[in-house]
């Protein structure tokens, strides 16, 4: 892992969701805090300066990591070991990776 991954951490998680709900009070919702989470993904890709082929394979790759997380996420929740092999959930992700 590089020295430059991401710090995810519940502070962190808890500081966006609150500056979402001081936007919107319906984020108090779960679904509509992650709709906010990911309208702010597309919004910033579409801002990137890549041919919209580039961007939307930056889409396709995030999509890919984001399920990543949740993934290595719910393993950590389960008492039992987890059922497939456990993907890291912290790092970098570029453009192109993997």
């Amino acid at each position: 892992m590089s020295d430059d991954s991401l710090q995810l951490s519940g502070d962190l998680i808890q500081r966006l969701q609150d500056v979402l709900i001081e936007a919107d009070p319906r984020a108090r919702e779960p679904i509509v805090g992650v709709q906010y989470l990911a309208a702010v993904i597309g919004y910033l890709v579409a801002q990137m300066p890549e041919p919209v082929a580039q961007r939307k394979d930056y889409l396709a790759q995030l999509a890919e990591f984001t399920d990543s997380v949740f993934v290595d996420v719910e393993s950590r929740k389960q008492s039992g070991p987890p059922s497939q092999p456990p993907q890291a959930a912290s790092g970098v992700w570029r453009p192109g990776d993997p």
